[in-house]
């Protein structure tokens, strides 16, 4: 299976063409990520040679009170400056005055994640004053809810299904991951409801509940988020929505390259149960001359 990057690729391509030219020339673009995440990307009016990049992500709002602002701002540092009309967040630098070109687009690619990483922070440390169920409405229908259970932390995503075939190859795919426990040590341990919200979640209003909807949970113990692994842990487990609806578009377009060889297959034996020719006229050792039926 493969591992969606962390970071951005293109929000890192962009500002690495930026970094690494030597014009200053005016930019204004604006680029979509995952989640409905938007990013801009521009170019001082007077002043080419400062950036500033921001984020507008509609679920922010519902983090800030966890510690986003701080962890933007100790991630990043000096590159945070007033937040751009209809956006959250704003960086910015001067392409004349950079410390480090080679490793500044990877780390402004890395934005959404430090963004999300503040609540995960917050439940893993059990910071004092946290409500029991953290609820981040990340997309419509959709949520990811942060329950810390002893020394244990279970995140629960609310997954909206919109074609029945994704529920199918979604749950053999995700009782796959249930079987990986097995086999693997230290794995966290992975469940999956459909339609009904798992048991964590009982006490938690307006969840929303369909034959459309599905419940996966992640229980992840003591190791994995220690100081030393959780980083590691906030880059899988903030992606897992996106890696499940890549790899069930990957099936589906397996499943119908394997339908069109198949089709072609059967045309070839098709083809191939053809008489030929069939209208052609022969003759018999008297010369009378016949057509075969």
């Amino acid at each position: 299976m493969i591992l969606l990057e962390t970071g951005s690729r293109i929000l890192e391509e962009v500002i690495r063409q930026r970094v690494q030219s030597d014009k200053r020339e005016a930019v204004d673009i604006t680029l979509a990520d995952f989640d409905g995440v938007q990013y801009h990307i521009a170019t001082n009016a007077t002043q080419r040679n400062l950036v500033t990049v921001s984020i507008s992500w509609p679920c922010i709002s519902q983090m800030k009170q966890f510690g986003t602002d701080a962890k933007v701002q100790s991630f990043y540092g000096p590159l945070v400056t007033s937040a751009e009309t209809g956006y959250d967040y704003t960086l910015q630098f001067d392409l004349d005055n950079l410390a480090d070109k080679d490793s500044l687009p990877g780390k402004i690619a890395l934005f959404k994640r430090t963004v999300v990483a503040a609540p995960l922070e917050a439940v893993f440390d059990g910071k004092p004053g946290l409500p029991p169920v953290i609820t981040i409405n990340y997309r419509t229908n959709e949520a990811v809810y942060l329950k810390r259970e002893g020394n244990n932390v279970a995140v629960i995503f609310s997954i909206n299904f919109k074609d029945k075939d994704d529920i199918v190859i979604g749950k053999v795919f995700l009782q796959e991951l249930e079987a990986a426990r097995k086999t693997i040590n230290n794995a966290p341990a992975v469940t999956f409801s459909q339609r009904e919200r798992p048991l964590e979640l009982k006490s938690v209003q307006n969840v929303y509940e369909g034959e459309d909807q599905g419940f996966v949970t992640f229980l992840l113990f003591g190791p994995h988020t220690h100081e030393s692994r959780r980083g590691k842990t906030i880059d899988t487990i903030h992606l897992f929505r996106n890696y499940l609806h890549y790899h069930i578009k990957c099936s589906k377009a397996f499943l119908h390259t394997r339908m069109r060889l198949r089709v072609e297959e059967l045309l070839q034996v098709l083809n191939r149960a053809k008489i030929k020719n069939a209208n052609k006229e022969m003759k018999t050792m008297s010369g009378r001359t016949f057509k075969r039926a």
